[in-house]
């Protein structure tokens, strides 16, 4: 069954009986061979895919920016291989977002003191601190890099900012 009939039978009946997160990722769709895992996800499709709302857009959104495949397609390839592919690549950027959440420095007493909770920027804030860390003039550059690194900057960041921050509690026990 096409995925536009079984998305007309589904809209009929009001509601979907299937839980995106528990998908198998299929060998294709359509006839399109779908990536092994989303490692190669850039920052910007990572954003815009974070950003999709619920409901059949998801579909379309998530085959068309990591399989590059128009509405059309979408709608004519097998149903079951849309969704396996679509619950699949949103379980896969879950993991990838909740990467990037759990990527964080422990703050000073001093630090709360100060505020440093209110400095949270959001997606653009990350874009902008991956762009100066790189020395990147345009911040639409830092799109197009694989989301898997920059995570890996931010991590080796955090932990070189840990690492000062034991080593300046040394120095200052040392001090006494």
């Amino acid at each position: 069954m096409s995925f536009r009939t079984w998305r007309v039978l589904a809209e009929a009946k009001g509601e979907l009986w299937f839980d995106l997160g528990k998908m198998t990722r299929p060998s294709y769709v359509g006839k399109k061979e779908t990536p092994e895992n989303i490692d190669a996800m850039t920052m910007g499709q990572m954003l815009k895919l974070s950003s999709v709302a619920d409901g059949w857009s998801v579909f379309f959104e998530v085959c068309g920016e990591l399989m590059q495949m128009t509405e059309k397609e979408v709608d004519e390839a097998n149903a079951a291989e849309v969704v396996r592919f679509v619950g699949w690549a949103v379980a896969e950027l879950k993991k990838l977002n909740d990467r990037f959440a759990r990527v964080k420095s422990s703050r000073t007493k001093e630090e709360k003191q100060a505020g440093i909770e209110r400095l949270k920027f959001g997606p653009f804030g990350l874009v902008d601190w991956y762009a100066q860390r790189m020395g990147i003039t345009n911040h639409d550059d830092v799109m197009g890099v694989p989301a898997l690194r920059v995570w890996q900057c931010m991590m080796m960041d955090n932990e070189t900012r840990e690492f000062e921050k034991r080593l300046a509690k040394v120095y200052r026990e040392q001090r006494k």
